[in-house]
């Protein structure tokens, strides 16, 4: 698996530059991937929990539309992906994430430029790796910052909240969750 990941990865890498015109203006797809903080609570009975941080692995993606060579349209995926102990002591991987539909500004049409970020969706809770599990949804929204230091590579920090909730056996529950995160994103236009 590891290596169809990869292979599939490198292909993808040699023939977008190969089809790549060097204008954001069109099509754009990208990843990111670095760190971030979430830090939360959880409501329940309308008692709140104590606030808990969590740091994990920031993922991003992105598809979207570039307008001009200084605005894109785009969906994107922030994901924080970090371990937490369960009620019975095991520890389990927790997404918290949001999807979105979003806007980059570009201040200059061309690499070095700085951006910025931002669009509402749906914030996400979750336990991927676990069965019998729903994913908590709610409200969210994001907004950031970066720089393309390169034409396709860019650093960026941005921050996202949500509140997502579920019915769990007839009880409501909500998390009250806010990310902070930094990652080196690869942007295809």
């Amino acid at each position: 698996m590891k290596k169809a990941i990869i292979v599939v990865l490198s292909l993808l890498l040699v023939t977008t530059s190969l089809f790549a015109d060097g204008n954001r203006k069109g099509f754009v797809i990208g990843l990111g991937a670095g760190g971030g903080m979430t830090s939360f609570t959880q409501e329940v009975f309308g008692f709140e929990s104590d606030r808990e941080n969590k740091f994990g692995l920031a993922t991003d993606f992105k598809i979207g539309f570039g307008l001009s060579d200084n605005l894109i349209i785009c969906y994107t995926n922030k994901v924080n992906w970090f371990g937490m102990d369960n009620m019975f002591d095991d520890t389990v991987t927790i997404i918290n994430g949001l999807s979105a539909a979003g806007i980059m500004y570009y201040f200059n049409g061309f690499a070095p430029s700085l951006f910025i970020t931002g669009g509402v969706g749906i914030a996400s809770w979750a336990t991927p790796f676990e069965e019998d599990t729903d994913t908590w949804t709610g409200f969210g929204f994001f907004a950031g910052f970066g720089f393309e230091f390169s034409p396709h590579w860019s650093v960026e920090a941005s921050v996202f909240t949500g509140n997502p909730s579920a019915e769990e056996e007839g009880i409501e529950i909500t998390t009250k969750a806010f990310t902070g995160m930094v990652t080196l994103n690869w942007l295809w236009y």
